[in-house]
């Protein structure tokens, strides 16, 4: 894997769960984009399986909403300690509220 990501400057990967959790655990990764669909299956595979590697990600650029309300999110690999937010907070984790310096 780090052999055609030295290879090649883009490698952009569509329906190969298996490749892409193998990416994300082995951290070759620069971007992830991901498209959140509004509907609940129920079953399926996880994009994030149980081998998942916490990692930290940062949000690249606004969230963009199409019509029927698929959301596309841009996200990049971060540096530093992977820590959650906090949904009770009046920022709700986004880090944007009081104190956060943002």
């Amino acid at each position: 894997m780090r052999e055609i990501r030295d290879r090649h400057e883009n490698v952009k990967v569509v329906g190969s769960l298996n490749l892409v959790q193998s990416l994300l655990r082995e951290k070759l990764f620069d971007r992830i984009d991901l498209w959140l669909h509004p509907i609940v299956l129920g079953v399926g595979k996880k994009v994030f399986d149980d081998g998942a590697v916490p990692t930290n990600i940062t949000l690249l650029a606004p969230p963009e909403a199409g019509p029927k309300g698929t959301v596309y999110l841009r996200y990049g690999l971060a540096g530093g300690i992977p820590a959650t937010g906090d949904m009770s907070a009046p920022d709700r984790g986004t880090g944007s509220g009081p104190g956060s310096g943002a």
